[in-house]
């Protein structure tokens, strides 16, 4: 492993740890065309598809895990959403893991892409947010986790670009509480999806190591700064991340 590809790797993981901890993401949405795009313009072997979804995996799951130590003590932190949605995407996340095997490349792609736009649309919907946050659809929740489970564990991700909208607009969230929660069943959907691709052989570990230190160290530092970003910045600039991440694998 040359040191082009350390560094490459130790600044993918800090800029995936950081946003994932400012918006309540994952990382997955830029990390994985990252990933795959930007070792061939620094000189270094591509990743595969396979490998590039594996490798998102180990930063979604560490990132995740280490805004999850900081998101839970928050006040908007709700067991009862994270229990209920966070085991319909576990469950979902390794079905979706085992699945991915069946697809090739190009279809794992367009699944990221198609995806990614439904979640840029629903954060252009615009739903004033329930005063009554008191209970919650449970069927629907574990239902919609199982579903977008499937998804992330096809894809490497953890599925937090997709929650925060359906959350915001399903389930008409506060943009704090979902900041809040997302990124805990974020790493809860991580879990499945990261341990059968581990178990698959697509995570090569010494590049997974320096893309991990930089989340971990970096997701706790971006979930404090979240605190003081108004809700419609996060909006934009989840939004946006969506974007270029779409222009990313679609050029």
């Amino acid at each position: 492993m040359d040191i082009s590809t350390i560094i490459m790797m130790l600044l993918i993981g800090v800029f995936g740890g950081f946003i994932s901890g400012l918006v309540g993401i994952g990382g997955a949405i830029i990390i994985y065309p990252a990933i795959l795009l930007l070792p061939p313009l620094f000189g270094a072997p591509a990743y595969s598809a396979y490998m590039a979804s594996g490798l998102t995996s180990s930063q979604v799951f560490f990132s995740t895990l280490s805004g999850s130590l900081k998101a839970r003590k928050k006040p908007e932190f709700s067991p009862l959403l994270v229990l209920y949605m966070g085991s319909g995407m576990i469950i979902g996340s390794m079905l979706g893991g085992l699945l991915a095997n069946l697809f090739n490349a190009t279809f794992v792609n367009t699944i990221y892409i198609i995806i990614a736009l439904l979640a840029l649309i629903l954060m252009f919907i615009n739903i004033k947010p329930s005063l009554d946050q008191s209970s919650f659809n449970k069927p629907l929740l574990v239902m919609v986790g199982l579903f977008v489970g499937i998804i992330s564990g096809i894809v490497g991700a953890g599925g937090a670009f997709i929650i925060i909208p359906i959350l915001l607009v399903l389930f008409k969230l506060p943009m704090n509480t979902v900041v809040a929660n997302s990124i805990v069943i974020a790493f809860i959907s991580s879990i499945g999806a990261f341990i059968i691709k581990l178990i698959q052989g697509y995570i090569p570990l010494e590049d997974a190591l320096f893309l991990i230190i930089g989340s971990i160290i970096f997701a706790p530092l971006g979930l404090k700064l979240g605190k003081k970003v108004p809700s419609f910045v996060q909006k934009w600039i989840i939004s946006i991340l969506i974007i270029i991440a779409i222009i990313q694998i679609v050029l």
